[in-house]
């Protein structure tokens, strides 16, 4: 294990990190969220103005609303739903961050302790990617298997 984690002390997030990484605004509204979910296929969408981190909405942030919407309160119009959930009150605000040049070791530990599964990665205050414990199998993967990734 000591190998392992001399080895993971090198490697810096962004070498590993998910780099095309769409974005909400704050002022966008939920369908348009719940639209890049579905059409992106992801599980976490950050939220950011002017490339500023302003909180991260997880798909399980989007389906608490969607439960809440349609079985508590008995509604079932979208329209609805858009004026009465806005992103910036069912997103966490202020997530845990790492930058782009801390060690995979790092991120490693922090997920170990963490009830998240996504960090955005930050470059001088601005958001550049999102590492998640997938990236972190896949870094493993393609390294047992001999293939170069991320220029290591």
């Amino acid at each position: 294990m000591i190998e392992l984690d001399d080895e993971l002390k090198e490697v810096k997030i962004h070498q590993i990190m998910t780099k095309d990484v769409i974005a909400a605004n704050p002022n966008n509204k939920f369908s348009q969220a719940f639209q890049f979910f579905i059409e992106r296929k992801i599980n976490h969408l950050p939220v950011c103005e002017n490339g500023v981190l302003q909180g991260i909405l997880s798909a399980k942030d989007m389906m608490n609303a969607v439960y809440n919407h349609i079985i508590v309160q008995k509604k079932t119009d979208m329209a609805e739903l858009d004026s009465t959930v806005k992103i910036v009150d069912i997103m966490t605000r202020n997530p845990t961050t790492v930058t782009a040049d801390t060690s995979v070791l790092e991120v490693k530990e922090i997920f170990g302790k963490a009830s998240f599964n996504c960090l955005p990665v930050l470059h001088e205050g601005k958001l550049v990617g999102i590492v998640s414990p997938k990236d972190l199998v896949q870094m493993r993967i393609v390294h047992i298997d001999g293939s170069q990734y991320g220029g290591y």
